[in-house]
């Protein structure tokens, strides 16, 4: 299987999908704790939405990941399916949202990605044949996630064939930030440093580990977790 982080994973996952059913958005982030995620990254939807969910309206979404973090074999939600309230039908129509699914990745159990698939009222509702394709797409590419969370979830020490013995530390740490799907801004706000930097570290450890790529990188990484 070809390794890829969640940032592709998610990308691909909603492409497929697209290929057989219509949506308008994609949502993708990291589940932290029962009420709190962070590393959002949306196509298809507005920055003034997400941004007006996030700083309030999404303690009123009925479909919320806390709802499910600790119901373990729930693989997603529906918000057509369930009870609603006069706040967030008032957002949805602001931001002519129709039906939403919020799909839940887990570990041992436990929710720690999220997605959302965002239809607005150009669709109908999510039919029920829908969701049925939905459910079965998403128990196909489990494997593949557990893949890549086994890899965002080792410590850099942990990597074999002597990968990593030629890094310095702020380059090891690149690397552990990048296994975690971070694009270069986002490393850059991690590492509190300027992108140019952070092309720079990339530069040395593609040199180091002798591969061209980052998606060759990432290939080297699960090869070396995945004996």
């Amino acid at each position: 299987m070809q390794a890829v982080n969640w940032n592709q994973f998610s990308e691909e996952f909603t492409r497929n999908i697209q290929k057989v059913l219509p949506f308008d958005g994609l949502v993708a982030f990291q589940i932290d704790a029962e009420t709190t995620a962070s590393q959002y990254s949306f196509k298809g939807i507005s920055r003034q939405a997400v941004d007006e969910y996030l700083g309030g309206m999404q303690c009123f979404d009925p479909v919320h990941f806390r709802f499910a973090y600790h119901q373990t074999d729930m693989k997603f939600s529906v918000l057509q399916a369930v009870t609603s309230n006069d706040e967030y039908d008032d957002f949805r129509k602001k931001w002519n949202v129709k039906d939403t699914i919020e799909l839940f990745f887990r570990q041992n159990g436990v929710p720690v990605r999220g997605m959302s698939l965002v239809r607005s009222s150009a669709y109908a509702e999510f039919s029920d044949q829908e969701l049925k394709m939905i459910e079965s797409f998403y128990d196909l590419t489990t494997c593949c996630f557990n893949q890549i969370y086994d890899v965002s979830s080792h410590q850099v020490s942990l990597f074999n064939e002597g990968l990593t013995e030629s890094l310095t530390r702020q380059e090891s740490k690149v690397l552990g930030l990048l296994c975690k799907g971070l694009n270069n801004q986002a490393l850059a706000n991690e590492m509190h440093c300027g992108i140019s930097t952070i092309k720079t570290h990339l530069q040395h450890i593609y040199q180091k580990t002798q591969v061209r790529s980052r998606q060759e990188l990432m290939s080297r990484v699960l090869s070396g977790l995945h004996p």
